[in-house]
């Protein structure tokens, strides 16, 4: 398939085929095509940073933050610590999370939003991801051949009002292909919801959204996309309110937006179905977990150690 799809880009393009990848941006490739395996990491880089900040000889930790943590803005009559640095640790650590773990989502999303002005407080939770971070350098993702078949899954989840300062929730979802972690977010929602059942439909309609665009991607490369998408949802009122338009008195005042995810559920694009709590992937994305459940999870996003 990859030698068609490259001729159909030479047609438009100078091409300069020059093999395999190995290295792009401070990722490692690695394949194993016999074990239908591949691995994508970034120890060198998480080892830069380490080194960077002066946290090489740190003692490593189990969790990026300490389970149930909640962080607010620094007081207007109090001075932030070292705003230029924390920026540049939060940066670093954002291309991390966005490249190749997953399990940094939630904490380095919370740190984020005191960029403008952290505290001590703040800093101790950045160092804190460092510390998970040196105990977790050698991992990355792992994809894995388990199918022939492009069978893309879904989760959704969102933890209501979970920030301090302006009651927003935050949203999370996770994407896989067989098993593989594809896609992931860790976002503050846009507006206060009344509800966890309101926070879940919001976060359902962004994960739909994305659900949408991966279904789209993986038609144009040959794998057509048949069947509705699995969608899981740990929310039986988000659930209901996605299939039914009837259930409306206490959601009428939800933004026509966010019943993106009722159309997508009628053309047959998407079909949401529950899961319990405890199999909840995106619950990882929303918030610090207990070490135990934060492990299993990871686990489930194929972030794994890598050996050399």
């Amino acid at each position: 398939m990859l030698s068609e799809e490259k001729k159909l880009i030479g047609l438009k393009f100078k091409v300069d085929d020059m093999g395999e990848v190995k290295h792009v941006l401070g990722m490692v490739i690695r394949r194993d095509r016999r074990k239908g395996k591949m691995t994508i990491s970034q120890s060198t880089y998480l080892q830069g940073i380490l080194k960077r900040f002066g946290m090489e000889q740190c003692k490593p930790v189990s969790t990026p933050l300490e389970p149930g943590k909640h962080f607010q803005e620094l007081p207007d009559d109090e001075n932030p610590t070292n705003t230029n640095e924390y920026q540049k640790l939060i940066g670093c650590l954002t291309y991390v999370t966005t490249a190749t773990r997953p399990d940094l989502a939630s904490a380095v999303g919370i740190l984020s939003k005191f960029m403008s002005k952290p505290s001590k407080e703040h800093w101790h939770g950045a160092k804190r991801v460092l510390r998970y971070i040196k105990d977790t350098v050698n991992y990355g993702l792992v994809f894995e051949g388990k199918s022939t078949k492009c069978s893309l899954i879904g989760y959704s989840d969102a933890d209501w009002a979970n920030d301090l300062d302006t009651r927003r929730s935050t949203s999370g979802y996770v994407f896989q292909i067989n098993g593989s972690t594809v896609s992931w977010c860790s976002k503050r929602q846009p507006c206060v919801t009344r509800s966890t059942t309101e926070a879940e439909y919001v976060a359902l309609s962004h994960a739909t959204q994305e659900i949408v665009w991966l279904r789209r991607l993986l038609n144009d490369i040959g794998e057509k996309q048949d069947q509705p998408s699995i969608m899981n949802e740990d929310n039986q009122g988000a659930i209901e309110l996605s299939k039914n338009p009837r259930f409306h008195n206490r959601t009428k005042h939800i933004d026509v937006a966010y019943h993106f995810v009722r159309e997508k559920v009628g053309d047959k694009s998407i079909n949401v179905n529950y899961c319990s709590t405890d199999k909840m992937l995106a619950d990882v994305m929303t918030k610090s977990l207990p070490r135990q459940t934060f492990q299993k999870f990871r686990d489930m996003l194929n972030v794994k150690e890598i050996l050399v």
